[in-house]
């Protein structure tokens, strides 16, 4: 599926109420305010998503590049972070991955999923994230909330395009921590 196809699915089901209530997300027709861990067991399906976007997390944790390529589609995989876009997969490893790791050490990632769904080939997740380690010997951290649309790429749920944002306050406090020019 092409990523506008799969931007404007999950454009449909964020903006039309009666298909998030479809989706199980809450009674009330809005997604929860905390992970579904904090409340619930998850459903084998929510259980599906954060096996994934644990995988996810766990490639960062492990600086394992392969592990990154078993939770994305690799020749079709956006990223948007706090602004800042990686159209291809190409450029986020190249440019993102592998850059930060070589700056990065005692990295810790948690996703918490806080509501997402499976249908057939398409799926999405919105949920909690917390990332912190060492940028060149600098203890850094940030949160916040991220939302995933999920395909099956080869019979296996893969990420597709991540979108993830941190209060702003926070990404100008890692900045000039870590000397960066915010202007």
């Amino acid at each position: 599926m092409k990523i506008s196809a799969a931007i404007l699915l999950a454009t449909v089901w964020f903006t039309t109420p009666s298909l998030l209530l479809a989706s199980g997300a809450s009674h009330t027709g809005l997604p929860p305010k905390e992970p579904i861990k904090n409340t619930r067991a998850l459903t084998p399906d929510e259980q599906v998503v954060q096996d994934l976007l644990n995988l996810y997390a766990e490639a960062f944790k492990e600086k394992s590049l392969e592990k990154a390529e078993m939770a994305v589609i690799p020749g079709d995989f956006t990223i948007i972070e706090s602004g800042y876009p990686n159209w291809e997969w190409d450029d986020f490893r190249d440019n993102h991955f592998l850059a930060e790791m070589k700056d990065f050490s005692d990295i810790e990632y948690q996703i918490d999923l806080i509501t997402g769904e499976l249908n057939e080939e398409l799926g999405f997740a919105v949920y909690q994230y917390k990332a912190g380690g060492k940028f060149r010997g600098t203890p850094t951290s940030i949160a916040g909330f991220g939302t995933a649309i999920i395909e099956k790429y080869q019979g296996e749920w893969r990420l597709h395009h991540i979108h993830t944002s941190a209060p702003r306050s926070q990404l100008e406090q890692t900045a000039y921590s870590n000397g960066e020019n915010t202007d």
